[in-house]
């Protein structure tokens, strides 16, 4: 489905065949702003279930980012705004970007937010830098966001939480099996970069983005992490995000990483059946956001 503004934005809609939306006040709402894609997320809490997942995608390479855009050209897409303005029970804005550190909460300090994160990151123009906490892990998720973007999100949906992507993602691969060994690394694919997470006794032990321009570079990186992560003579690979088993990343990988597979879809929640054209390592942590409940 191509945007009626002519904007070169495509949409992709898949729903629960129980969606009724005069029962929009009964379920949560959340929107993902990334880079190049917005992904609108209503789910049945009550049903474990989402109940549509509709991706606005920009469809030229060479247009300007969602998050580099300013609020008077976001507002434009009404497809994207008149989604979220039904009364839904709650609505929650996840950000989808690179700029994200974590550090332990003994060591947050909500006065030097920003210098803090200064350290680890570069703070965009014009921008703020928020946090999320994630308590069982005793961790703070430091995330950087335009003021083009907070006016858009707080025009629209004042009382909505914001949150990182990078928050969820931890949180939905500690609820694995496969983090409870320390051996196991989870990946997770952007369009120029990648996440790279590991647990050790079942807590937080790495977690780092890493920017590539091209698949040697992902995999010298990857190989690097196990071997400071000493875990090189016997390591395991779980890969979620949009890339499929026929990418030559997935086989170059398989060279150095013989316990390596493609992640699959939580099965503690009821999913649109005509999701099941899609990978199932795709969208993983927008499936995953009644975590954030």
């Amino acid at each position: 489905m191509q945007s009626e503004n002519n904007l070169n934005l495509e949409i992709n809609h898949y729903t629960d065949s129980d969606y009724n939306t005069e029962s929009n006040f009964r379920y949560h709402y959340y929107l993902f702003i990334g880079e190049y894609e917005m992904i609108s997320v209503i789910a049945d809490e009550q049903r474990n279930a989402i109940t549509s997942f509709k991706i606005f995608k920009r469809t030229s390479i060479d247009v300007q980012s969602f998050l580099e855009m300013n609020y008077d050209d976001l507002k434009l897409f009404t497809e994207i705004t008149d989604d979220f303005k039904p009364d839904y029970k709650s609505k929650k804005v996840i950000i989808a970007d690179t700029s994200s550190i974590f550090s332990p909460d003994s060591l947050y300090n909500s006065v030097e937010l920003e210098t803090y994160f200064k350290i680890n990151k570069k703070v965009k123009v014009n921008a703020q830098v928020l946090y999320n906490k994630l308590n069982f892990q005793h961790i703070v998720n430091l995330f950087c966001v335009r003021n083009e973007t907070l006016k858009f999100i707080r025009f629209n949906m004042p009382t909505a939480d914001i949150l990182h992507q990078n928050l969820l993602f931890v949180k939905a691969c500690s609820k694995l099996e496969q983090s409870k060994n320390d051996n196991h690394v989870f990946l997770n694919f952007n369009n120029d970069s990648i996440d790279l997470l590991n647990f050790k006794n079942s807590k937080l032990h790495f977690f780092n983005n890493f920017k590539f321009d091209n698949h040697t570079d992902i995999v010298y990186y990857i190989l690097a992490v196990v071997e400071q992560l000493e875990i090189s003579n016997d390591w395991h690979l779980t890969i979620y995000g949009n890339i499929e088993g026929s990418n030559s990343l997935f086989q170059l990988l398989g060279k150095y990483c013989k316990n390596m597979k493609l992640g699959k879809r939580s099965s503690q929640y009821i999913y649109p059946v005509t999701m099941e054209s899609l990978p199932e390592n795709f969208y993983f942590t927008a499936l995953n956001v009644l975590l954030c409940e």
